[in-house]
Formats: structure tokens, C-alpha cells, sequence
């Protein structure tokens, strides 16, 4: 079984559990007997059709009466030889019973009722971007879905041992994973003393380590488990309260678990209040959330602000510059509202009013000085006299929360700009983007170098992030965009189909541009000392293995990897044509190249023997009597391989690739590398450069020397950038689901649930939608089609309550709405240029919506 297997069975286990051993059993008399068709199934399906046939005596004049999994009563009708229904309601064992003409049980059928989430939409677009968003979501941690951290006799699960980055997956996995609570659990077990909320947990060792000598003031670092596990909170960082309380509320939705709700309420409130009491966390003077010079929410501070403590990590109090960056507050906004719903729901409303009003002041405060009329102003130092030179207009980039304050309840008016701005980066953005879902953009293009996630056009520095896409999307789904919003989630797909089903969540935000560069060949044939073909009288052979050579590497002046080179031909007398450097007889240990040029990077044709991965030395020595070492990798002329299909980047780094290779009859494969060396002096002239071998057995294979007058430059297989875990792609299923489905949680576990279909924005005709968490029997399910003159919606789930609306087509109107073949009356309700079908609220049970189109 794979891993999609078992997350199929996850939801029918944890029912099985819940209910009987028994899948199906019976209760009747012996004059009646009830059978299910389709008979022998393990479980039923919401939605689905099954038919009920009655045998036997005395069941004339009775009804059938048949319950959900709550007990609640959702069908009854007069009993025949065959009654047809459909599945639905709350989950677990489900009744059926035959009533007798007093109202006596005379017959029972229990059965099982599960279903787990999936999405089906005619032609399958939306369903092949949900897998390859759920199979990124469950492989991207070294394959496993979950780790785990050991704490005081208790083992914890995590989706990620951060509770940013949890809380971030947690959007998507809920609705596959049926254990949630043990994250918020431990965070909330180790919160310290004054209500900060660690941000990770790592294994360690008693010994110290970076984290104990950078974080070592004010309490950033804590150890446990006698040293073997470390607490840290990078000390910029000023968003993980926020999101433990996101985590919190999420989860609790998730399970519908009130009572483990309730006693994490105060670990939420402790946290809320630590925020507006710590100087790292908060400004006095705007009263607002601040932090150091960031990108975004990013943890690494300037190139300028690293002065004062070598790290990126690092802001210290009366020296570091601290500004008001949006995101931490729009954030604190929204949980400080969820904060006040769970309060109200706990029984504790005498608690509320303290973070609505929190709430409703930051708002005022945050709009006020950083809303520019169009997006939230970036970051605002609160030193005017602080103008960090960072190459490109602050006041002109748009970071990546303003996407997710698009879904943090930021007015529509404010949203529908900020979707706007979106789509002028768009119509603008460099024609090799991926997308206009930057980090930040446009990018610094100074003072964020220092670190490789300041490389201009990655990472948060200008890349393309897949979590602003889902944030994005959705937040078009919800405001009258909707096109643009599936529009999205079709590019999205198209990124995924690119990587075989995979979805990277960081792209490079504009094509690297090869360098303008000369070179220079640089004739080996003097030092050459062996052939790398397969004869070679008089001479040593590379490989005497029969197939093994590289007789058929391509000759002369040759281009490999953008790199020309200067290829020998062993066929040619006197056979040598290539240089072999061991320490084994009867190869030289090192051999010099007279130069005498300048260069600003040295590349190899080369290999190794495959018993050595390092320790080859490249020597430059300099006409000014100076020299300059660099070890050089000794990759293995067998089954070569470079970063072609690995799943991270940047691609940009890369100081070797696979020149070329062959497959031999045996079914192996061999071939070479060019490898690229910078010259960390290239205003020196290099008299010669020497090459050494490395370990003792090992053997080093020169074929061709060329120098670059640029630094090594490889031109990168694909678009993948770096530095974010591909399980943020939880948002797009966020986008998905609540936005595309329209599927939506009003309560917890779905007791109330919202059903806005918006498949006409996608042009999808029909589609079928369970959402389900496996952390309860939380679900919905519904069937959409659309017709030329007719719109129907068949829907089922937990919920005591329904809250209907349907996208219209453009231009199209509702004549006629009727709710299980009953007229009804309706509204209508505008957003931007959409139409929406609102109905009155629908009290639980399955029903069918038709609408008449004119």
C-alpha cells in the first residue's frame, strides 16, 4: 500500500473504532427481513444511492424510518417492497428501521456510513492539481508525512517541528490527517512563563551549539530532556503568537473538540497579551506590532542590521531598528478575533471584549499608517532617519502578506485593490515569471546579500511563491474575481504538471541571464599521459573494462553545458589523450598547466574513479609569486548525476554538471563533468595551475581545461528556487476547497457549513466534492451540474445548518429555485461584477437544489 492508501482507509479505520466492530448487522423479526443493495460493502458513501428491499409478512401499512450517525431522523416514508434513498448526514452507524402501523420496531438494519476527501470535476484539472498538492504535502518531509518530539513521557506529532510552518501546512493536511491536537499541545505545554510561544524544537546535544551562543539573552533558548532537546525563538521573529493561535483555532474546527478547546484558551490569551508587552514585539510609539528590517515575515535581517550581532536572527533592543511590518498585524487582528469567537463558544464572553477591542484598534492604528491606498506599505522604520540603501523604492514593493491578509477580513474594498495590484504585477512582471505570486516585489537588489536567501529573484527575494498563489486565489474567489482565482489554480497546476506531479512551492521570480563572458582552451596535450579510449598501445587506458571507456566522447572543439572545450582523440597517435593524476603507479601525483592569463573561473572536463569524493587539489599560482588552493569534488565517471531531478534549488549555485555520458551494453552508465572553480583574484594573472590527486587510491581523469572570464555559471536545468517547505501548499487546497468548492466551515466539524459552488467561474459543467476531517466526522458532500437552462446542487453533510449561494453565469438570471422539488424564494447578491444565488437557511438532511436559468 502507498501512502494515498492509507490516508483513503484513515477515515473508515477511525469509524470502526468509533462504532461496532460490526460493519452491518440486523435486527428483525422473523416474518421480515431488510436487505441492502448494494449488499457486502464495507461502508456507504454520502450521496450515494442504495436501495432497501423488505421480505416476509405483516410489514404492509408500515414506514421507514432511517437515522444518521447522531441519531437524528433524516428520511421516512411509506414502506414497499423496494425503497430507494440517498446516503447522508452525520457519519458512523446508521439505522434503518421498519415501523410497524402502531410505531413498534419490527426490523433494523444498521450500516456504516464514511467517506474521505476528494474531488471530481468533469475533465479532471482541479482533481489532478488536489493530487499533486496532496502527494506534495505528504512526501516533501523526507517522505513522511509527520515528526515527532519526546517531552516529559509524551510523544508529539508535528506536520513540521515549527509552529509558523505547522500552522501552514495544517491548512491543507486537515483534511487528510486524523491526529491534530499534539503541535498546539506541546507548544502550548512549554510556553514560557510570560506567554511567548517557542517557535521550534530541534534535537540536540548537551553541548553547545550556534543556537546557545546567538540566542543566549533575554530567554530565546531553552533546553529540555536533560540537553538532548532545545527550545529556540529567533529573536526577530514577531508572528508565532499569532499563529499558535491559528494552529489552536484551526485544530479546533478541525476536530470539533470544545472541551480541548477550553483548556488551551489561556496558553492563547497569555500569548496574545505577551505581544502587546514585549519591546521585541511591540511599539510604544504606534502601539502596533514591530520587528527588526525582515523581508515579509521572513526570520533574517539585513546585511546592515547583521552588524550588531553577526546573525540574521538577531535584533537587539537600543541598537537594532525596528519598524511596523503589516503582516505581524493584520494577523494579530484576525486571531485576536478568533481568539474572542472560541471565548464565546468556551462560555468565557466576559473575555471576548478585551480582543475585539484589541482587535478593532490595531485595525484602525495599522490602516492608518501603512495602507497606501492601493496595498500595505511594507515595512515603516520608526526611525525617519533610517533609509536603509537597498537599491529599489520600499514604498513601491508589495510583499507576500498582502495576499494573506486578502483572507485575514481586511474590508472588500481594500481587498478588491490589493487583487488589483496583483494584476498589474502581472501585466508587468519579467515574460520568464511563473506567476505574479512574489515574496516581495519588486525585490531588494541591495543589503539582503549576505545569506543565499538574498539572492536577488529567489527564495522571499523576488521568487515566485506557490503559498501567495493558493492565498491569492482564494482571496479572488471570495471577492468577486473568480475567473482570475481559477485562472491561478490552472497556472499552478501547469507548475506541477512541469515538475511530474510535484508541486515546488518556491519558483525563481525572472530567468537568470547568462553571463557575457569569453574563453580561453587551454591545450593539455604536453601533460597528457593516458587514453580514454578503449586502444591504446603503449599507453594506459582510463578503463580497461570492455564497454567501460569513453572511446565515445565527442572529439575536438566541443561545447558541454554552455562550456567549450578542447577534446583529444584517443584514436590518434601517440593515443594519449587525456590527463590521469593517482597516487598509484604509473600516474603522476600532480602535473602543471603554464598559463599565463587572467581568468575569473577555471573549468574541467574531468572525472574520478569513483574511490575518492573529495580531496583533489586545484593550485592556482599567480605571476606575482602568490597562489591560491581549492579542493575540487571527485565525481565518479560511473552512473553520473548532477541536480537535474533533484527537488530544491536554486539551479543558479550549481558549480558542476553532467558534460556528458553513455549507456553501455550492460546497462551502465558512464560519462564526465564539467566542473567550474572561481578565481577569488581574477585581477592576478596566473602563471600555471597545478592539480593533485586526492586520497590514495583514487584516480582523477583531466580531459580539457577552459578558462571563463566570468565566474562559474551553469544555466539552470528548470525554475526552482529554494528555502521554504513545499508543505506551505496547503493553501492551495485551502484555495480549492473554500474557494473554487466553496465548501466552507461556519462552526466546528462542520456543524454549520457554507456551500458556494463557483465551478462556472472555471467552466466546469460538473463536478463532485467531499471535504472531510478525519480528525472527526466532520464532512461535506455535494454534486454540481450545470446545463444550458439549469443549475443543480445535491448536498449532504454533519450540519445542523446550511448556508447556500451559487454562482450564477454571466449574464444568466434564476427563475425558478426549488429545494427537494419544493418552489422556494431566494435573493441575489452582488460582488464586484458577480451574481450570487442566495438561499434561506437549509436545516440538516441530503437535499436538492434545481434553478432555472433565463
Amino acid at each position: 500500500m502507498d501512502r494515498r492508501d492509507i490516508l483513503k482507509i484513515l477515515p473508515a479505520a477511525a469509524s470502526a473504532v468509533v462504532n461496532s466492530p460490526s460493519l452491518l448487522a440486523a435486527s428483525q423479526t422473523s416474518n421480515v427481513k431488510l436487505v441492502l443493495e448494494p449488499a457486502n460493502a464495507v461502508s456507504l458513501r454520502p450521496l450515494q444511492n442504495v436501495t432497501l428491499h423488505i421480505s416476509g409478512t405483516g410489514w404492509e401499512g408500515g414506514t421507514i424510518v432511517l437515522s444518521d450517525g447522531a441519531g437524528r431522523e433524516y428520511r421516512r416514508e411509506k414502506a414497499n417492497l423496494t425503497v430507494t434513498f440517498t446516503i447522508g448526514c452525520a457519519l458512523g452507524r446508521q439505522t434503518v428501521r421498519l415501523l410497524d402501523k402502531n410505531g413498534a420496531v419490527s426490523a433494523e438494519l444498521d450500516f456504516i456510513v464514511d467517506c474521505s476527501t476528494e474531488l471530481n470535476d468533469e475533465g479532471g484539472v482541479y482533481r489532478s492539481l488536489l493530487k499533486a498538492v496532496e502527494w506534495t504535502m505528504m512526501s516533501w518531509s523526507e517522505n513522511n508525512p509527520v515528526s515527532t518530539i519526546h517531552h516529559k513521557d509524551r510523544v508529539y506529532q508535528f506536520f513540521a517541528n515549527w509552529i509558523f510552518d505547522h500552522t501552514l501546512i495544517l491548512k491543507g493536511m486537515k483534511y487528510y490527517w486524523p491526529d491534530l491536537k499534539d503541535a498546539i499541545d506541546f507548544f502550548a505545554d512549554t510556553q514560557r512563563e510570560d506567554g511567548m510561544i517557542w517557535e521550534n524544537c530541534y534535537p540536540a546535544t548537551p553541548d553547545n551549539n550556534f543556537f546557545d551562543w546567538k540566542f543566549d539573552y533575554d530567554g530565546f533558548i531553552q533546553r529540555f530532556g536533560d540537553g538532548f532537546w532545545q527550545l529556540r525563538r529567533a529573536p526577530v521573529e514577531s508572528h508565532v503568537e499569532q499563529y499558535f493561535v491559528e494552529g489552536l483555532y484551526a485544530t479546533w474546527k478541525a476536530t470539533g473538540d470544545t472541551d480541548w478547546m477550553k483548556s488551551r484558551l489561556d496558553n492563547a490569551i497569555r500569548a496574545l497579551r505577551q505581544v502587546t508587552k514585549s519591546p521585541y514585539r511591540w511599539s510604544e510609539k504606534h502601539q502596533l506590532m514591530h520587528r527588526g528590517f525582515t523581508i515579509d515575515t521572513w526570520d533574517y535581517v539585513s546585511d546592515d542590521q547583521q552588524r550588531f550581532g553577526g546573525s540574521v536572527f538577531m535584533v537587539y533592543l537600543g541598537k537594532s531598528e525596528f519598524g511596523i511590518f503589516h503582516g505581524d498585524n493584520t494577523n494579530l487582528i484576525l486571531q485576536c478575533r478568533n481568539l474572542a469567537e472560541m471565548l464565546k463558544v468556551a462560555g468565557r464572553p466576559q473575555d471576548a471584549p478585551e480582543f475585539e477591542k484589541l482587535a478593532d484598534e490595531v485595525e484602525k492604528r495599522l490602516n492608518a499608517l501603512a495602507w497606501n491606498g492601493n496595498f500595505f506599505t511594507h515595512w515603516i522604520a520608526e526611525n525617519p532617519d533610517y533609509k536603509p540603501d537597498v537599491g529599489v523604492d520600499m514604498s513601491s514593493q508589495v510583499s507576500l502578506s498582502n495576499s494573506y491578509a486578502l483572507n485575514r477580513g481586511i474590508s472588500h474594498d481594500k481587498c478588491v485593490s490589493v487583487i488589483k495590484t496583483y494584476q498589474r504585477i502581472k501585466s508587468e512582471m519579467p515574460s520568464s515569471s511563473p506567476g505574479e505570486f512574489y515574496g516581495i516585489y519588486p525585490p531588494f537588489q541591495r543589503d539582503f546579500t549576505l545569506n543565499i536567501p538574498g539572492l536577488v529573484w529567489e527564495y522571499c527575494n523576488g521568487g515566485v511563491l506557490i503559498v501567495v498563489g493558493g492565498e491569492l486565489a482564494h482571496g479572488a474567489f471570495e471577492h468577486g474575481f473568480e475567473t482570475y482565482g481559477a485562472d491561478i489554480l490552472l497556472r499552478i497546476k501547469a507548475i506541477a504538471d512541469r515538475y511530474r506531479g510535484y508541486l515546488p512551492v518556491t519558483l525563481r521570480g525572472k530567468a537568470v541571464e547568462t553571463p557575457q563572458r569569453t574563453f580561453q582552451q587551454i591545450n593539455i596535450k604536453e601533460q597528457a599521459n593516458a587514453s580514454h579510449g578503449n586502444d591504446a598501445e603503449g599507453v594506459p587506458l582510463w578503463s580497461p573494462q570492455a564497454n567501460m571507456n569513453l572511446a565515445d566522447l565527442p572529439t575536438g572543439k566541443q561545447e558541454f553545458q554552455g562550456v567549450p572545450f578542447d577534446v583529444l582523440n584517443p584514436a590518434q597517435n601517440p593515443f594519449r589523450s587525456c590527463v590521469v593524476i593517482s597516487r598509484e603507479s604509473p600516474y603522476p601525483q600532480s602535473i602543471s598547466l603554464a598559463l599565463n592569463a587572467k581568468a575569473s573561473s577555471i573549468y574541467l572536463l574531468n572525472a574520478a574513479d569513483g574511490r575518492a569524493a573529495a580531496g583533489m587539489l586545484l593550485t592556482m599560482h599567480y605571476v606575482d609569486g602568490t597562489s591560491h588552493s581549492e579542493d575540487v569534488a571527485g565525481r565518479s565517471w560511473a552512473f553520473p548525476t548532477d541536480s537535474r531531478y533533484a527537488k530544491a534549488g536554486p539551479r543558479t549555485e550549481d558549480t558542476y554538471r553532467v558534460a556528458w555520458k553513455k549507456a553501455t551494453p550492460e546497462a551502465a552508465e558512464v560519462g564526465v563533468y564539467a566542473t567550474g572553480i572561481n578565481n577569488p583574484f581574477p585581477e592576478r594573472e596566473i602563471a600555471s595551475l597545478e592539480l593533485s590527486s586526492g586520497g590514495a587510491k583514487s584516480k582523477w581523469l583531466i580531459l580539457a581545461v577552459t578558462l571563463s572570464s566570468a565566474p562559474v555559471f551553469f544555466a539552470p536545468y528548470d525554475d526552482l528556487s529554494t528555502g521554504i517547505p513545499d508543505g506551505w501548499n496547503g493553501s492551495v487546497i485551502y484555495a480549492l476547497f473554500e474557494g473554487l468548492a466553496g465548501v466552507k466551515d461556519q462552526g466546528a466539524a462542520f456543524s454549520r457549513t457554507a456551500i458556494t459552488p463557483r465551478w462556472v467561474s472555471a467552466n466546469v459543467p460538473s463536478a463532485e466534492i467531499t471535504v472531510r476531517y478525519p480528525a472527526s466526522t466532520g464532512y461535506c458532500s455535494y454534486k454540481y451540474k450545470a446545463q444550458e437552462s439549469r443549475l443543480t446542487v445535491e448536498f449532504t453533510g454533519g450540519a445542523e445548518s446550511f448556508d447556500v449561494q451559487i454562482l450564477l453565469p454571466p449574464n444568466r438570471h434564476a427563475q425558478n429555485i426549488r429545494l427537494d422539488g419544493q418552489e422556494i424564494k431566494a435573493t441575489q447578491r452582488r460582488v464586484e461584477e458577480s451574481s450570487y444565488l442566495v438561499l434561506p437557511p437549509i436545516q440538516q438532511g441530503v437535499h436538492h437544489v434545481e434553478v432555472d436559468l433565463s
